[in-house]
């Protein structure tokens, strides 16, 4: 009982804790099974992504960009740009299984911006090339600001070549770059040793850790002499009487600029991409074709790659870089 005109009394539920206990064991329960939905939902994203990058990586297509839409027939463009290289040769010869299991595709742009590349690199994608030569596909070169070198050695397996006006090309020849380490190491005070097998005493040749003396330069000149008449070779056999001069004097490793080319005969015309398009639908027989870009399929997790690396560019040294710095290689490379 209690005094009239007094504070209210205080009302206390005995149930109250055993309520509030229930209530965050319910919401416990229920960020849990939450919380386990996500990781399923995650788990089979995941696992779809994983599917549709393998999908992506080794089904060995291509990508075809459309650059003109027209008729059903048409006209395949492969970029050759950067650096003549293994993953090049890769793509070149994706392109060109693609352009071989499409009875639409007619033709053939090459779109050459490079300085060229490794010996090798550029002759197998010319002879990669050389395959739609034998399916009766015109192929026709397009040359941006610079094709030199392995770009031209490539551009040889086309029947035409066109040069933009502004257009370097040449470069015919073929070079081992590298560095003299010896002069620097003595200074520092290290000495390189190689000891290889008694009869393998050309083993250490080329090495920039090595002594470049008379008797190694003029093994590695005939090495490089070698590959310098395939090159002339090539040359002459794409380009034939269209060179107005004997192919010895041009592949002097110069490079020309589009009107000088034009006269040596080393190009047929000063054109643009669009001159190339034409030129190969009439060669080919179509009208209005749709001209399509071939690029490599696109791997989700390369793009993901691929955008973490734009936003945090960093260098990396890694012993395959060192290798490759420091091993004797043969190019057709343009290095004005």
């Amino acid at each position: 009982m209690t005094q009239s005109g007094g504070p209210s009394p205080v009302v206390v539920y005995q149930n109250a804790p055993k309520a509030g206990r229930w209530f965050l064991r319910g919401l416990l329960y229920l960020i849990l099974l939450a919380s386990i939905v996500l990781n399923f939902v995650l788990i089979l994203a995941l696992g779809g992504l994983c599917a549709l990058n393998s999908t992506l990586m080794y089904t060995g297509h291509v990508r075809e960009i459309v650059l003109r839409r027209g008729t059903q027939d048409k006209v395949a463009v492969i970029p050759i740009s950067g650096l003549v290289d293994g993953a090049m040769v890769e793509q070149v010869r994706a392109d060109v299984q693609a352009i071989e299991h499409d009875p639409n595709i007619k033709a053939v742009v090459l779109r050459v911006d490079s300085p060229g590349g490794g010996v090798t690199d550029a002759d197998e994608c010319y002879h990669e090339l050389l395959k739609l030569r034998l399916l009766n596909k015109p192929i026709v070169v397009s040359m941006g600001s610079l094709a030199a070198s392995g770009a031209y050695y490539i551009s040889m397996a086309a029947q035409e070549i066109y040069a933009e006006p502004t257009t370097i090309t040449g470069s015919i020849g073929v070079m081992m770059p590298g560095f003299q380490l010896t002069g620097l190491m003595k200074k520092i005070g290290v000495q390189p040793e190689f000891i290889t097998s008694k009869p393998a005493v050309w083993k250490e040749a080329g090495s920039p850790f090595s002594q470049f003396t008379p008797q190694v330069k003029a093994y590695i000149q005939h090495l490089l002499d070698i590959d310098h008449r395939r090159f002339e070779s090539i040359v002459q056999k794409g380009r034939g009487s269209r060179l107005v001069e004997p192919v010895a004097q041009i592949a002097n490793g110069k490079i020309w600029a589009a009107q000088a080319a034009l006269k040596k005969g080393l190009v047929d015309h000063i054109g643009y991409l669009s001159a190339a398009y034409h030129w190969v639908a009439k060669k080919a027989n179509i009208y209005n074709p749709t001209i399509v870009e071939l690029k490599p399929p696109q791997s989700i997790f390369n793009l993901i790659k691929a955008q973490g690396s734009l936003q945090s560019p960093a260098l990396e040294v890694s012993p395959k870089t060192l290798f490759n710095l420091a091993r004797p290689r043969f190019e057709y490379l343009c290095m004005p």
